[in-house]
């Protein structure tokens, strides 16, 4: 992808973003009424109490499911990496993509927090901006791709579980005077969003061909890699997106009906919800969403399952990227030997 300043400053980009900024504040806003008013009758007392119910052995097990999904977000950055030729040891790659992803995931405006982190501990291994620049594009771009397939599929296969979970966003939209567009209520048209948004993920895949394609769109160019690295990143977002639906899976009360494959759709649709509404981690968003997913599941052990899933993939890697970061500046400062 090509970068120019200008472009990036034009008061046109500007305005869209102020726009974008203000359209999420809104959302976010409107995401914590809204949950507010389903959930206002639960007392504190209650989620603690339904924590406490989890069994240590699956948070210990949720616990390992999250390093491995965290180890698996190295290979993103791996791939871009090999793709364009650079050589860097696996320890300073999955270093700065630990720091980066867990540093994004919470703080939310991957281009200023995570791609910030790239710029910072890739520059310091000698790799030109320009190339980290369009690291953090394939990464972003292979994600990109990723949910949109599994988002697709779940459309497609299961139109009943989005038709379920927006009839219910609907009753809880109703306290606040919103009602879900009636289209949403409908499995025929749910089922042909999804096989077109597949339809375009294949289409874009096979016309990449062997050696990649661009596209230029108002003057802004964007790379696409070969079929090859494509279908390998996607695999790798399938796998990531899995294991983290796996986590929330674990937390469940052991007696609920509700197996695997309906957390991951429940998941997938709700984290597609929380990144569009550009809402910083979907705080709130996700939330509602896999309240509404989920409706067979108690809502006070939901809310425990969400609360200790954050402090689980988020907020524990967050503090861990933290300290990592610092220590790295640190050491770049005091400690490293003049070379």
């Amino acid at each position: 992808m090509s970068i120019n300043p200008k472009k990036i400053l034009n008061p046109k980009v500007v305005l869209l973003r102020g726009t974008l900024f203000l359209l999420a504040l809104f959302i976010f806003f409107l995401a914590i009424k809204t949950l507010y008013t389903i959930t206002h009758t639960i007392k504190l007392s209650e989620i603690l109490a339904a924590i406490q119910q989890i069994p240590n052995t699956d948070i210990f097990l949720a616990l390992m499911v999250v390093a491995f999904g965290y180890l698996v977000l190295t290979l993103y950055d791996s791939i871009a990496l090999k793709h364009m030729h650079i050589e860097l040891p696996f320890r300073k790659v999955a270093f700065t993509s630990f720091t980066a992803y867990a540093i994004g995931h919470t703080i939310g405006l991957a281009i200023l927090s995570a791609s910030g982190v790239r710029f910072r501990m890739y520059g310091v291994n000698k790799i030109r901006p320009e190339s980290i620049a369009n690291v953090v594009w394939l990464v972003s771009m292979a994600f990109t791709f990723g949910i949109t397939t599994l988002v697709s599929l779940s459309l497609a296969l299961h139109p009943e579980a989005t038709v379920t979970m927006m009839g219910q966003l609907d009753m809880q939209l109703s306290e606040v005077s919103i009602d879900v567009p009636n289209f949403l209520h409908n499995q025929a048209i749910i089922r042909s969003i999804g096989i077109s948004l597949f339809a375009i993920v294949v289409g874009l895949v096979a016309w990449s061909g062997n050696k990649g394609r661009h596209i230029q769109i108002r003057g802004w160019r964007f790379d696409l890699p070969p079929a090859a690295i494509l279908i390998k990143q996607i695999i790798i977002s399938i796998i990531d997106l899995a294991s983290v639906a796996f986590v929330l899976y674990l937390l469940l009360p052991h007696g609920t009906e509700v197996g695997y494959f309906t957390v991951f759709s429940a998941f997938i649709q709700s984290m597609i919800l929380a990144i569009l509404s550009h809402v910083p981690g979907g705080l709130g968003v996700f939330e509602l969403t896999m309240i509404a997913s989920l409706p067979s599941v108690d809502k006070t052990y939901l809310l425990a399952v969400l609360l200790v899933f954050r402090l689980l993939y988020y907020l524990l890697p967050f503090f861990l990227a933290v300290i990592f970061f610092i220590g790295h500046e640190v050491w770049l400062r005091w400690l490293r030997k003049p070379q």
